[in-house]
């Protein structure tokens, strides 16, 4: 059975190292992993939870999934001036989203990720969430929940310890809802 919780800072202490287990297991292995340093892994995620929320999911006691969102107003790398018809203020922007490989394809990341976009339709009018070109099975999980390409950027990561390489992150953008 699958349980959905919120994660604000109120109870991210409780669960930060299975947050940040899982924030590893779903970057830094399988055919999209990359290399990602613990202690910054864990700054990484303290950060995100002081600027935003999210939710978590558990199936019985593992947890399954964590998806994290903020104001895009907290997005540095968003290319905001090109996209002048996207508004930081009103856009939710969906900064993680990591399943644990043993939960994935059962519909947890699209369950999470509704949820971020439920809760949020009252405080903002669109979503915005980035993700590796590579990665097709979060990309099509993406566009059948309505997201659309609006843009794309670079961004320099580790392979390994001193071995960088560069990936282009897309931008896709969907409505939350009408700004009337």
């Amino acid at each position: 059975m699958n349980r959905l919780y919120s994660l604000d800072q109120i109870n991210y202490p409780k669960f930060r190292g299975k947050i940040i287990d899982l924030y590893l297991h779903a970057f830094t292995s399988g055919e999209y992993a990359q290399y990602v340093d613990r202690a910054i892994a864990g700054s990484t995620l303290d950060d995100l939870v002081r600027k935003g929320w999210g939710n978590m999911l558990f199936v019985g006691d593992k947890l399954a999934g964590v998806a994290m969102a903020m104001s895009l107003l907290y997005d540095i790398d968003f290319p905001t001036a090109a996209l002048p018809m996207i508004s930081p203020e009103h856009t939710l922007y969906i900064s993680e989203v990591m399943v644990h490989a043993d939960f994935r394809g059962r519909g947890i990341a699209q369950q999470m990720v509704n949820e971020l976009l439920e809760v949020s339709g009252d405080s903002f009018t669109d979503a915005v969430i980035r993700v590796w070109d590579r990665n097709e099975p979060a990309l099509a999980l993406y566009r059948k929940l309505g997201f659309k390409p609006v843009t794309s950027i670079w961004q320099t990561k580790l392979e390994a310890p001193g071995r960088p390489f560069e990936m282009r992150k897309i931008y896709l953008q969907r409505s939350i809802r009408s700004t009337d």
